[in-house]
């Protein structure tokens, strides 16, 4: 059973840096025998399943949740010797950036998208996973291109919250519509289908007036639900 779980490919992590970071800091008091649910129960369940995917990917746990030896060296280590066990993990890991014909000191946001697409990871997970990459090769001390700039997201259909500029500071703007919904908008379409078109799938990362906004337009949505249901 082992065998057969080692084969699955996991996709590149996609973790904030820093929740990854602040879970290597809490394993200094001692690294328990199994990473399940119990030791990470402080996170929600989302960011439980990015953490335990990011582990994997790096082999820092088995399929099973066992620490491997790697986790431990990197965590008990400090300094340079850290930075060093860790960029050995990242070269390791991300072995389709580290191969023969990539050049990563000088590849272009573009050739560095399409390479993590390659490996399955798309739409609005795609930022998020170069982000981590960007962010954990400079703390491992790894030289990046200096052309690798903002990363866009492709294809027709995004499937997390867009973003709108105000005042030069990036927004998220999770509901083209603004103000309260009336029966009348939502009368038009089922509301099953208006309330897939209107939310996003909650991401616990996003900031808490983001995450009230949502929750206000899903409850007003469903007030209106019920309304229909009466008449």
């Amino acid at each position: 059973m082992e065998r057969n779980k080692e084969e699955k490919k996991w996709a590149p992590p996609y973790v904030s840096y820093k929740t990854f970071l602040n879970f290597l800091e809490r394993l200094q008091v001692g690294i328990p025998t199994r990473i399940d649910r119990s030791v990470l129960s402080t996170y929600s369940g989302a960011i439980q399943s990015h953490l335990f995917s990011t582990l994997k990917y790096l082999h820092l746990i088995s399929p099973l949740g066992i620490p491997t030896d790697r986790l431990t060296k990197l965590v008990h280590a400090e300094g340079a010797a850290r930075q060093t066990i860790f960029k050995d993990i990242l070269v390791t890991s991300y072995q389709f950036l580290f191969k023969d014909g990539v050049d990563l000191q000088r590849i272009t946001s573009d050739e560095l998208q399409k390479l993590f697409d390659k490996e399955g990871v798309s739409g609005g997970t795609l930022p998020k996973a170069i982000k981590f990459f960007v962010e954990a090769t400079k703390y491992a001390g790894i030289q990046l291109s200096p052309y690798i700039g903002k990363i866009r997201v492709t294809g027709s259909r995004s499937t997390g919250p867009r973003g709108k500029k105000t005042n030069g500071e990036k927004q998220n703007d999770i509901f083209p519509h603004e103000g309260p919904l009336t029966q009348g908008q939502a009368g038009d379409t089922p509301w099953q289908q208006l309330l897939l078109a209107k939310f996003p799938s909650l991401d616990p990362a996003w900031p808490d007036e983001v995450k009230t906004k949502w929750f206000d337009s899903f409850n007003q949505l469903m007030n209106i639900k019920k309304k229909s249901e009466c008449e």
